[in-house]
């Protein structure tokens, strides 16, 4: 699927940094909620094939979910990477930057000393961001990861863990923040750690000397300490109590049956948090201006926008955007929903499409070009019945 289009599926692929992963500012413009929303006809003879065309019941999360939805929560307490260098911009979902619980998602972003450290100690869930200036093996990158433990004492007694465990590395002093411990994972990799109440905050910087990776770690810290500090993290004992839906926008998506752990594919999260799983930080402000403050992802991802005009343009420049790829070339809408716009990825032969319905915008993807018309046209349909 292409990542312009479809931002939060959880993709695995080969790790940016070796040792090693956005949230930048801008507060989303919120419509009057006490506006009636306005109907939007559905079409006769719509083709939505398998999908359904109703809305769906979220059930109460478990204790796995749960701790996701925290883990989406804490996206709101990292930095963007292009923050601490400009020239990082590429990453996103493809690198990781969602959700971790303890497990071989965990083993793949951190150096085995680290997991042992976090599952000896309860490690609850990590959220990560990763970027750099390129997806395949770039001259610079930095990963940062905010990982969550039950108590202070125990991420202090995580870090100290690390610490014995890499007593023998070369060390590397971080300047402009104590507390930080820093070894060389290898040369022109910096691997870090620091304790910020019940988190343990991990940065990997990767450049071509080690010396100018710990300078991307160093000011890391300067801008990830103050969002951590500003946080509030839900209570362990209130975990269980978090909703497994948000006004809703869960519910109004096509469910993404294929999951081991399904809120990792069926979430709710805000602009920040899909901040971070864009492949190319540089298509932010297509959010940003659209006024997003809410998402739901499924097998199709649904944006809460300003407003109709807002989620209209936004629908259109995910399209343009996504054309300009030389990658992408523009395929057929459905018949009877010509104001969906859809994309084949030339490279994969999949398809994307986006539409806008109200103040909603979604988009949906497929193998084949039939597939994705049926699954936009059933989520047209779904949000349309339901404004």
């Amino acid at each position: 699927m292409s990542s312009k289009f479809v931002t939060g599926l959880v993709v695995g692929c080969a790790a940016l940094v070796a040792a090693c992963s956005t949230t930048t500012g801008g507060t989303p413009t919120v419509s009057d909620s006490s506006a009636a929303p306005s109907t939007v006809a559905v079409p006769a003879g719509l083709d939505v094939g398998r999908f359904p065309t109703t809305i769906r019941e979220v059930p109460s999360p478990s204790n796995e979910n749960a701790w996701i939805i925290e883990g989406n929560r804490m996206a709101d307490a990292l930095i963007q990477v292009n923050e601490v260098d400009p020239r990082m911009k590429i990453g996103g979902a493809g690198l990781r930057s969602y959700p971790v619980l303890t497990g071989i998602q965990l083993k793949q972003r951190v150096p085995d000393a680290t997991y042992n450290a976090f599952y000896d100690n309860k490690m609850r869930v990590g959220m990560t961001t990763t970027r750099g200036d390129s997806f395949d093996n770039p001259t610079v990158a930095t990963r940062i990861g905010l990982y969550r433990f039950d108590t202070p004492d125990a991420a202090a007694k995580a870090l100290a863990a690390i610490k014995a465990a890499t007593a023998g590395q070369r060390q590397i002093p971080i300047t402009g923040t104590d507390g930080v411990s820093a070894t060389e994972f290898k040369p022109g990799t910096v691997d870090s750690y620091r304790v910020e109440g019940p988190f343990v905050i991990n940065v990997s910087g990767t450049a071509p000397a080690t010396d100018d990776a710990a300078k991307f770690v160093a000011k890391a810290y300067t801008l990830e300490i103050p969002k951590v500090k500003s946080f509030s993290p839900t209570p362990v004992a209130s975990i269980q109590s978090l909703p497994g839906d948000k006004d809703g926008i869960l519910s109004r998506t096509l469910m993404q049956q294929s999951s081991a752990l399904s809120s990792l594919s069926n979430a709710y999260y805000g602009l920040d948090a899909m901040l971070h799983r864009i492949r190319d930080i540089s298509d932010a402000d297509i959010y940003r201006k659209a006024g997003v403050d809410l998402v739901g992802e499924g097998a199709a991802i649904v944006y809460r926008t300003r407003d109709a005009a807002a989620a209209t343009d936004m629908a259109a420049a995910l399209v343009s955007t996504t054309r300009a790829d030389k990658n992408h070339v523009a395929a057929a809408s459905p018949t009877a929903l010509p104001q969906a716009q859809c994309t084949e990825r030339r490279e994969t032969q999949t398809f994307n499409c986006a539409v806008a319905v109200g103040r909603w915008a979604a988009t949906a993807g497929g193998e084949s070009l039939a597939e994705s018309q049926q699954a936009i046209s059933a989520q047209f349909t779904i949000l349309a019945k339901n404004p």
